[in-house]
């Protein structure tokens, strides 16, 4: 794996989240720290615990696992350890939307939870798109092929559940941000960690 080409790619999709919120925006972003922080440390950890117990239960249930990843798998290669960094991007990403939502007054639950569930299936379809054009390998593996194998239209449920979730977790955590930041960093270092630790 060449790291640096990685780093690269990191930080290239990092200014695409940035552009397309610049977009939505219609004019440059404002970013408050602590609260971008919040959403990408709440992110990755939800993100990294969705991605263990979704494929767990589908798993169980179907006799196989919905996707794998090939890039650091842990867990079964049910989740990674790059995915500290996809969902925490996503986080970042809807940390800008959610303001730009607010200010257009689209801020329902539901409609925040339908736009994850969407946004999520084309970010997968980007970044393990040019992920896999790049480094001609896939980032994670879907075994439906119904979306070539980048994602599946079968994940919408599960985005749709997360997004409620996500927004319900996000507005919880206003009473206490610096408790719920600090709980959302221990969960995602448990799991990456114990995943580490096992090799698996």
């Amino acid at each position: 794996m060449n790291y640096l080409a990685l780093l690269v790619f990191s930080i290239v999709w990092l200014g695409i989240v940035y552009g397309i919120n610049r977009l939505l925006a219609g004019k440059p972003l404002k970013t408050n720290k602590f609260k971008a922080t919040l959403y990408i440390v709440t992110m990755a950890a939800l993100g990294l615990l969705g991605e263990v117990c979704f494929d767990v239960a589908y798993n169980a249930g179907f006799g196989h696992p919905l996707w794998r990843y090939q890039l650091f798998p842990i867990h079964h290669a049910y989740t990674s350890v790059y995915s500290l960094y996809l969902w925490g991007s996503v986080g970042l990403y809807i940390y800008w939307l959610h303001d730009t939502l607010r200010k257009k007054r689209l801020s329902s639950i539901l409609i925040r939870s339908v736009i994850f569930s969407l946004d999520a299936i084309l970010f997968e379809l980007g970044v393990n798109g040019s992920y896999k054009l790049i480094f001609h390998h896939y980032l994670f593996y879907y075994l439906p092929s119904d979306l070539w194998h980048l994602t599946s239209v079968q994940t919408l449920p599960l985005y749709l559940l997360a997004g409620f979730i996500t927004v319900e977790v996000m507005e919880q955590e206003k009473t206490h941000p610096r408790f719920a930041m600090a709980g959302s960093i221990a969960l995602a270092l448990c799991l990456v960690g114990g995943g580490i630790l096992t090799n698996r």
